[in-house]
């Protein structure tokens, strides 16, 4: 499994790779403490958390850095301010995401 670390939070990933993945994200399910990574073309996203059962933490990812990144309550929506070629969702941490703008992503 691939892992990925920003400052001081790592994770092993799942890696949201098929339609059926993408569509559902974390929705209905509990990945513990591991998180879903999202990759795809430079745009800013929209995301929503319908159907969560806990608050997330989104981080929005563009040349190995992070540009973007929010907390989410369940039944909340957002639309990423920067543009971005990856975002990683994983359940809420004790780090606030904003103090994540900035930090260099390190995927291993």
């Amino acid at each position: 499994m691939k892992k990925i670390k920003i400052g001081e939070l790592e994770f092993e990933v799942i890696i949201a790779d098929n339609i059926i993945k993408r569509a559902l994200g974390l929705m209905l399910r509990d990945i513990k403490d591991k998180a879903m990574l999202f990759l795809y073309k430079r745009r800013k996203v929209s995301i929503h958390t319908f159907f969560m059962f806990y608050p997330i933490d989104v981080v929005f990812i563009d040349n190995y850095r992070v540009v973007d990144a929010v907390r989410l309550n369940p039944w909340s929506y957002y639309k990423s301010k920067e543009y971005s070629t990856a975002m990683l969702e994983y359940k809420c941490r004790e780090i606030e995401p904003k103090k994540l703008i900035g930090e260099i992503v390190i995927f291993y």
